[in-house]
């Protein structure tokens, strides 16, 4: 441990760095995880972000991301709970707030075969719909999922592949009722 302490500089600039690279991704997590609150999720996020600042960097610099969304999900999680809104194991409103649109040159075909992926995932357990979404979302590795959720590596890859298994029936389920 060094002896020297934290110059705010260091800190500042971690801020910064986290505004910049995360900032609308949390926002998007936090208010899914907040049934949707926009407003709550920016208040969330800014005293995960004022947390930050008060933090040694060196411990959170090397896995900013994932210590962010981690004390964003724990901070809504503890939100919904004080306002008696939380069943236990139930986050059901995970993602209201990101929009699932494609590249507007993407054409109308793959246009509506994402939208029907993203509605799929809806129908899936809370926390299948959560590892979905932040693999593919917001771009987390299973390292970073496991230490947000809490969950372990092999726990994060079990739930992801029944997740896809999931979203591949439901899929061939949504296309054959189409062609009959």
């Amino acid at each position: 441990m060094s002896d020297r302490q934290p110059q705010p500089e260091e800190a500042a600039l971690l801020v910064r760095r986290a505004l910049d690279q995360h900032e609308s991704n949390l926002i998007a997590y936090t208010a899914g995880v907040l049934h949707g609150d926009v407003e709550r999720a920016r208040e969330v996020v800014q005293d995960a972000l004022l947390k930050l600042y008060l933090t040694e960097p060196e411990k959170v610099r090397d896995n900013l991301k994932a210590w962010l969304f981690t004390v964003c999900r724990n901070r809504a999680l503890d939100v919904l709970r004080k306002d008696q809104r939380l069943e236990l194991g139930n986050e059901d409103a995970l993602g209201y707030a990101v929009s699932h649109e494609p590249d507007p040159s993407e054409n109308v075909v793959s246009q509506e075969l994402y939208e029907k992926i993203w509605d799929l995932v809806e129908k899936l357990r809370p926390n299948q719909r959560e590892v979905i979404r932040l693999k593919f979302m917001h771009d987390c590795s299973y390292q970073q999922i496991a230490e947000i959720t809490g969950l372990s590596i092999g726990n994060v890859g079990f739930i992801m592949h029944m997740a896809i298994k999931k979203l591949r029936e439901l899929m061939n389920r949504e296309l054959t009722v189409r062609t009959a």
